[in-house]
């Protein structure tokens, strides 16, 4: 599995302190990128149902009003699937998901990536999938095998959802998971607020934790690597150690006057810590961590980002600049993957067995 999301690569050359007090500002691009076009299609229509069931008298019109659909319902509080066997956050189900998949931070990066596949088979348009919590899910092809591309949104539980319910519903083993043109080739560490610092300051607890690294896997590494070099040229891909961080603002070090965090130095730090350390994001540990824990080795985890914004400098891609660099990013990413060996590859057996009782959307 592949992840390609957006970054703030770090540095050493980081702004003086003083530099906040005289108003400069920490520029925060990722949430603007990140605007949810679902949620954005969802809110539209509300405001469109509800001007539609007002009256020109100003009095709500009942018989405009729609009935809801029957919820489904849930038999494994384990790990949730309705009767169709489709997982509870992502709403997919066993064919509709490749064993090689690239997730992503957006929905939007998801639909602009997705230009790059060809449909699952001839004639068959690209299989969509939207769900009720935002996760946009798209299978098609790439270079004539089966890949699917995900949007994971931000942070480590979201993460958490993508890999688990991807994993619980492909046969086989499941996706690989790439980045950006900053390569985590040295794995990412995990950096989290400690609570008891602020419950019980007297106990001296350090305010921020930083775990050991967990690696990528070695092979998919390698192909990222290869790819990223080939799409954008050597001088332009780094190698390094990812940071993901269980907040946006606290633990990446964005300093904030109305909160007590306490995290003027934390990238000071984590960079004297880690001196390869390159970007910081918030989900690539979640993906490595638990691609080292899946049994039999079924998932092969890698990462890779693109340097959205300069955290030392404060300056920030233009957003043209930056879809051209997540199309190269995004054929790295499934060039990598269409390349992977897989020991249980079912997305390409299942190319051959045209009688199988469930067909996966690329057959």
């Amino acid at each position: 599995m592949l992840h390609l999301r957006g970054a703030d690569p770090t540095n050493r050359r980081l702004p003086p302190p003083e530099a906040e007090a005289h108003g400069k500002r920490n520029v925060l691009t990722a949430p603007s990128r990140r605007t949810h076009r679902a949620g954005v299609l969802q809110q539209r229509t509300c405001r469109e149902l509800r001007a539609s069931s007002v009256q020109q008298n100003g009095q709500p019109d009942l018989s405009s009003s729609t009935s809801t659909p029957p919820k489904p319902k849930y038999t494994n509080a384990n790990m949730p699937v309705d009767p169709d066997g489709r997982t509870y956050h992502l709403n997919t189900r066993s064919g509709e998901v490749a064993n090689r998949i690239l997730s992503v931070g957006s929905s939007q990066r998801a639909q602009l990536l997705s230009q790059l596949l060809d449909g699952p088979a001839p004639g068959k348009p690209l299989f969509t999938k939207m769900s009720s919590r935002g996760f946009l899910t798209i299978t098609g092809r790439y270079k004539g095998i089966p890949l699917t591309i995900v949007s994971t949104h931000m942070g480590l539980p979201n993460m958490d959802f993508v890999v688990r319910e991807c994993r619980a519903v492909v046969e086989g083993q499941p996706p690989a998971k790439l980045g950006d043109m900053l390569v985590a080739s040295a794995g990412s560490i995990a950096v989290r607020r400690n609570a008891d610092a602020w419950t019980a300051p007297a106990a001296g607890h350090a305010r921020y934790a930083a775990c050991l690294p967990v690696l990528p896997d070695p092979k998919l590494c390698a192909l990222v690597l290869e790819e990223a070099q080939k799409e954008v040229g050597p001088e332009r891909v780094v190698q390094g150690l990812n940071a993901s961080a269980d907040s946006f603002y606290s633990s990446q070090g964005r300093t904030n006057s109305d909160f007590d965090d306490e995290n003027e130095s934390l990238l000071q730090q984590l960079c004297a810590n880690h001196p390869e350390l390159i970007s910081l994001e918030m989900e690539t540990f979640q993906l490595l961590d638990l691609a080292r824990c899946a049994k039999g080795s079924s998932i092969l985890g890698m990462s890779m980002c693109i340097a959205l914004a300069e955290r030392y400098s404060n300056r920030f891609m233009d957003y043209k600049s930056l879809e051209a660099a997540e199309l190269a990013g995004g054929r790295a990413a499934l060039s990598a993957l269409a390349r992977v060996q897989l020991k249980d590859d079912q997305s390409l057996a299942a190319m051959n067995n045209l009688e199988s009782k469930m067909q996966p959307v690329w057959a």
